[in-house]
């Protein structure tokens, strides 16, 4: 997706946000076999700057899952994900304003600390 040329500053995450994130649950390296999500979901591929997530307040679940046939949704507390050292960063993207990033270093040890914290949405 393209970038939203900033006018205004991005606007700041509080530590009582939650972050979205939608992971793709038919594919089995995302998922654990007891339903919850692998640490691979909380992982950047080599050219992301950032962990892709929605800021919660600023969106729907409709918009953020965007597919319900493909995707299901989970939160992470923005507090938490600071206390482990990363920052959340508003990123808005065109069509998606609520987009944000987890950027930092995130290492396999701090993806499975992300994946036992982050809290299903029941949507649909």
């Amino acid at each position: 997706m393209k970038k939203i040329p900033l006018k205004q500053k991005p606007e700041r995450i509080l530590d009582k946000d939650r972050l979205l994130r939608r992971i793709q649950f038919l594919d089995p390296n995302f998922f654990k076999p007891d339903g919850t999500p692998a640490s691979s979901s909380f992982t950047t591929k080599p050219r992301e700057n950032g962990l892709s997530v929605d800021i919660e307040r600023m969106t729907t679940y409709e918009k953020s899952i965007q597919d319900i046939n493909r995707f299901r949704l989970f939160a992470l507390q923005c507090e938490y994900i600071r206390h482990l050292g990363f920052e959340c960063i508003h990123d808005p993207l065109v069509g998606n304003h609520a987009h944000a990033l987890i950027a930092g270093q995130i290492t396999r040890t701090k993806a499975r600390k992300f994946a036992s914290h982050a809290l299903r949405i029941e949507y649909p």
